[in-house]
């Protein structure tokens, strides 16, 4: 489990990750939320993000968020969209709902 202070202006003073829960924490709250449909309500209110995106909204580490992505991937909940750059490098990937 990760536990993580959150130090910018935010009414969420920080998460305890597990690899299928999300423990939020402040004075305003203390609520558990399933990773799934933490995600799944992500991207259904801010259409599709990357990864870094998600990462930023989240403060939840990218290579959990990417083995969550992952599973719901194989699951046919979300898919992946890569997005070519004019110039070169790997094309931005995003993620949305099915």
């Amino acid at each position: 489990m990760l536990t993580k202070r959150i130090k910018e202006k935010s009414s969420i003073q920080g998460i305890v990750v597990s690899s299928r829960r999300v423990y939020v924490y402040s004075d305003e709250i203390d609520q558990e939320i399933e990773l799934e449909n933490l995600l799944i309500n992500l991207l259904d209110q801010n259409g599709p993000l990357t990864r870094n995106q998600l990462v930023a909204l989240t403060h939840i580490p990218r290579s959990t968020l990417y083995d969550n992505l992952a599973k719901m991937i194989s699951k046919g909940v979300i898919e992946k969209e890569a997005i070519p750059r004019s110039t070169r490098g790997r094309p931005k990937v995003l993620f949305k709902l099915v």
